[in-house]
């Protein structure tokens, strides 16, 4: 079981947002294709903490319940604050209120 740790929360379109991070241990080298030749030299700034590798997952939350997520593995940053700047974010923190909403809307379907 992965290990989590929260980098950011906020309240966006009626959810609790929560932006998680756990270290991604597969290697970058099964991630990228021949064209990217500094493979070792990637491997060594993810030891040495230049970049970061990590999974990324994103909650949607309504009065403390969770009701939708999002999830984004083999990510390679500097640092967590520049992907949490970047569209992939925007993308998961969509990808996770969509899957909210349609769970809420699932509750309250009426049937005849």
């Amino acid at each position: 079981m992965k290990h989590y740790e929260t980098i950011k929360t906020e309240d966006t379109q009626g959810f609790h947002i929560v932006c998680s991070i756990a270290y991604e241990d597969s290697h970058p080298s099964d991630y990228f294709d021949d064209s990217v030749d500094d493979i070792d030299d990637i491997c060594r700034k993810i030891d040495n903490g230049t970049y970061q590798w990590f999974i990324a997952r994103v909650e949607a939350y309504k009065n403390g319940i969770l009701l939708g997520s999002d999830y984004l593995g083999c990510c390679l940053y500097e640092s967590y604050q520049e992907f949490l700047e970047d569209a992939y974010y925007e993308d998961l923190v969509a990808g996770a209120i969509m899957e909210a909403q349609e769970n809420l809307n699932k509750l309250f379907e009426v049937t005849a």
